[in-house]
């Protein structure tokens, strides 16, 4: 075994997490859906374990797992003080959700986390305390004391935390949403910004792969497809077909918009004619760009007023950098003392 790496066992987290290792190149093989283990063809010999989220940033902190798929707001919320944990991408690009403080609609002139921090003092005044409903307890208790609301309970929620202030057992909630559609389906609206926006994050143990270099090993494959997979989204290829006296005339004149000539300039190719080309007829170049996704009309639009032709645009399946900074940043976290 060289490495064991958990990903989320059902629901969205789930899905997401399988449609982004397969876009990646870390296709998960599970035969049987009732399975709780699975493998990777690009990472032989390693152990794909479908644990729920929670738990697998529990194994991870405990170096029970080397490399995991969570929620970033569950690695927030259990990790504390186990420097164990390592975080390696905290944002790869689906699970988006908020951890927000909501109340009553029917509080109106409360607007703020001010005016939250001037109840709690009224409500101590009256001898009771801000009743708050979460599952997120450590987060909820640093959000408070951060933003001087010193005065309030904490009532653990395991069900629909939304409804504890329809069923009268807290005053307020701080819960995940993606939408905001079941906090209004239950009368409830958004305080102030954010306590934490969260998506999918991929995380390591840091004891286990000081340990193993093997799973150190299949941890930097699991970086680069993932770093150059998520560069790559930000890009496509773009390629067209321009008239030319050479090479270098068609480079200088698709180089003209430097803001429009790729990431290190144009590649440039000859083209070989199908037919013999008359005497005095100029070459056709095949000229081959990587641009970000939001230039691709305002290159189109260049390449046309230069007489390209046959321009095609396909998107990047991987980008890589000269060296993959992921696993610079892991080996430097790895060397640091704890």
């Amino acid at each position: 075994m060289t490495l064991r790496f958990a990903i989320p066992s059902k629901g969205s987290l789930y899905d997401g997490t399988i449609a982004f290792l397969e876009s990646a190149g870390l296709r998960v093989s599970r035969p049987n859906p009732r399975r709780y283990t699975a493998s990777i063809r690009a990472l032989p010999g390693a152990d794909v374990l479908l644990h729920r989220p929670t738990d697998i940033v529990e194994k991870v902190a405990a170096g029970e797992i080397d490399l995991g798929i969570s929620g970033l707001d569950l690695v927030e919320e259990l990790h504390g003080d186990r420097d164990d944990l390592i975080v390696l991408f905290d944002d790869l690009g689906y699970g988006a959700a908020e951890l927000v403080v909501a109340v009553p609609e029917t509080w109106i002139d409360v607007t703020s986390w001010h005016d939250l921090a001037d109840l709690a003092v009224e409500l101590h005044s009256q001898g009771r305390l801000l009743r708050i409903a979460t599952k997120y307890p450590s987060l909820t208790r640093r959000f408070c004391y951060a933003n001087g609301i010193n005065y309030f309970r904490l009532v653990e929620s395991q069900g629909a935390t939304e409804a504890a202030p329809g069923l009268g057992y807290a005053d307020i909630i701080v819960d995940i949403t993606e939408t905001g559609v079941t906090l209004r389906d239950n009368q409830l609206k958004i305080v102030g910004d954010p306590i934490l926006r969260t998506q999918a994050c991929l995380i390591a143990s840091r004891r286990c792969l000081r340990a193993n270099p093997a799973a150190l090993e299949a941890t930097r494959t699991v970086l680069e497809l993932v770093e150059a997979r998520r560069r790559a989204r930000r890009f496509v290829q773009v390629t067209a077909n321009i008239a030319g006296e050479s090479a270098e005339d068609v480079g200088r004149r698709v180089a003209a918009r430097p803001d429009l000539a790729g990431v290190q300039g144009p590649t440039i190719a000859l083209v070989w004619p199908s037919t013999p080309r008359a005497v005095g007829v100029s070459g056709w170049y095949m000229v081959t760009l990587l641009v970000p996704q939001e230039r691709v009309l305002d290159l189109v639009a260049h390449l046309r007023r230069l007489g390209g032709d046959t321009i095609a645009v396909m998107p990047a399946q991987y980008v890589f950098d000269s060296t993959c900074s992921s696993y610079e940043r892991l080996i430097a976290l790895l060397e640091e003392q704890t």
